[in-house]
């Protein structure tokens, strides 16, 4: 799970550099990784087929401008493919030329090959701060808007800032209800752990938290162990 890539030396924990990327990209091309779409993993969930060898799902939340401008170039240039969950509200802040988020044009540009779109609610607002009808609305608003502007996309929803109700089962079992019976194929939590194969529980994946003030090593970490292992 990734957000912003810089062009030059800037940082933090939401932005990777490009220099990082390439070398993050780099080790996953060299390491036999082979990259999904949203689409692969929503078939593998409908037909039950297994994944190819190490499988791996390279995601971008929120649709800030660089995921074109950046890293779709290194993209492209290690021969991945990846996805970004897009912000209907971001995007027509990305019409005006002072922001920092994605033009309808860089979506119709990107190659449908290598990237695909998924959802990643309305305007940002937390699923666990919302009522169900709430969520049933956000969900159908978010179809409206790329639906409208022939932006492709797949049913899966990255949840904003990974919230979702855990710990209560009931509240669980119904927002879990809504998502499906609204057609949410896959859904994506943060979590931080490696998903078993075949995927079950395909509304609560797991993602790693790809971040810009960590060091290769921790990455590399990540990516063979997921948290259970990690030293914190």
């Amino acid at each position: 799970m990734y957000h912003k890539i810089s062009s030059n030396t800037y940082r933090d924990y939401l932005t990777v550099t490009k220099e990082d990327l390439e070398e993050q990209f780099l080790f996953l091309s060299q390491q036999g990784y082979t990259p999904l779409l949203l689409s692969d993993l929503v078939k593998h969930v409908r037909s039950g087929n297994p994944l190819p060898r190490k499988p791996v799902l390279i995601t971008f939340d929120d649709g800030y401008r660089d995921n074109y401008t950046t890293m779709y170039p290194v993209l492209k240039k290690y021969g991945l493919k990846a996805n970004i969950f897009l912000v209907p509200a971001f995007l027509e802040q990305g019409e005006t030329p002072q922001d920092n988020y994605l033009q309808l044009s860089d979506l119709h540009s990107m190659d449908p090959n290598l990237i695909e779109y998924g959802l990643h609610s309305y305007d940002h607002k937390s699923y666990k701060q919302l009522t169900l009808e709430e969520i049933e609305q956000d969900i159908n608003k978010c179809r409206q808007y790329l639906q409208e502007r022939k932006i492709a996309y797949q049913d899966c929803l990255a949840y904003p800032y990974g919230a979702f109700p855990k710990r209560h089962p009931v509240k669980r079992r119904q927002f879990l209800n809504t998502l499906s019976g609204n057609g949410i194929i896959l859904a994506f939590r943060i979590g931080n752990r490696l998903n078993a194969l075949p995927l079950r529980r395909s509304l609560v994946i797991q993602r790693l938290d790809i971040r810009g003030d960590e060091p290769f090593e921790l990455f590399k970490r990540k990516l063979q162990k997921g948290k259970k292992l990690m030293p914190f």
